[in-house]
C-alpha cells in the first residue's frame, strides 16, 4: 500500500511539472528578420576636399551630458591646428624607439630626432645620460630654439645641421675665474640709491 501511494505521488508531481514546464511553450511560427539596409552609395568626393575638422563639432549622436566640457574644448582645439594630422605633422601617443644615441653625439644637450619628424627631442645629459622627451601633437622639436614650436614654424630637415648650436650650452667661460669679484662699498651702495 505504502508503494502504492508513493508511485501515486510520483506519478502527480511528474504531470504537474510536465504542465508546468509546457504551458509557457507555445509553438511560434519562425519570424523572419528584416535585412541590414543597403549602404549608401560611395560619393565622388575625394577625402581631401572633406575635412571634418573644419566643420563644427557634431553631438547629436551621443547622449546629453556624454561627453564633458573639458573633452569637448579639447576636440574643439584639436580642429583649431592648422594642416593634416599624419601627413603635415606627426601624431604620436608614445616615444618610439630610434637610432639616435647620445653616445655618437659631439656635445651634451638637446636633440630633435627627424626619425620621428623631430615630434621626440632627446635631452644627453654631462654624463652621457640620454632622456628622450615627446612634443605634443600638432608641434615638433625646434633643434634652432631647443623648444617645442607648432610644425609650421619647425624644419625638421635642417635639425641635424644645428645640433653644433648645443656646444654653446656647457662652454667654458670666458671671464678668468681668478679676477676678484666686486666689492660692495659704501660709496657703490649711496651711488646706486641715491638718486640725486
Amino acid at each position: 500500500m505504502y508503494y502504492s501511494n508513493s508511485c501515486f505521488v510520483y506519478t502527480v508531481i511528474f504531470i504537474l511539472g510536465y504542465l508546468i514546464i509546457i504551458d509557457g511553450y507555445e509553438p511560434k511560427s519562425r519570424v523572419k528578420r528584416p535585412r541590414a539596409p543597403e549602404p549608401p552609395p560611395e560619393n565622388d568626393v575625394e577625402q581631401d576636399e572633406f575635412d571634418e575638422r573644419n566643420n563644427p563639432l557634431n553631438t547629436n549622436f551621443l547622449p546629453p551630458g556624454f561627453l564633458s566640457p573639458s573633452v569637448i574644448e579639447y576636440l574643439e582645439l584639436g580642429k583649431s591646428i592648422p594642416g593634416r594630422p599624419g601627413t603635415d605633422y606627426p601624431v604620436l601617443g608614445t616615444v618610439p624607439y630610434t637610432n639616435f644615441y647620445c653616445d655618437e653625439q659631439q656635445y651634451p644637450g638637446f636633440y630633435a630626432d627627424p626619425e620621428s619628424r623631430c615630434q621626440t627631442w632627446h635631452y644627453c645629459d654631462i654624463d652621457g645620460r640620454q632622456t628622450t622627451f615627446l612634443c605634443p601633437n600638432g608641434t615638433q622639436f625646434s633643434q634652432a630654439v631647443f623648444v617645442c614650436d607648432w610644425w609650421f614654424n619647425v624644419r625638421c630637415d635642417l635639425s641635424k645641421r644645428l645640433y653644433v648650436i648645443n656646444s654653446r650650452l656647457y662652454g667654458r667661460p670666458k671671464l678668468d675665474p681668478t679676477r676678484p669679484h666686486r666689492t660692495i662699498t659704501k660709496q657703490l651702495l649711496e651711488d646706486i640709491f641715491n638718486d640725486e
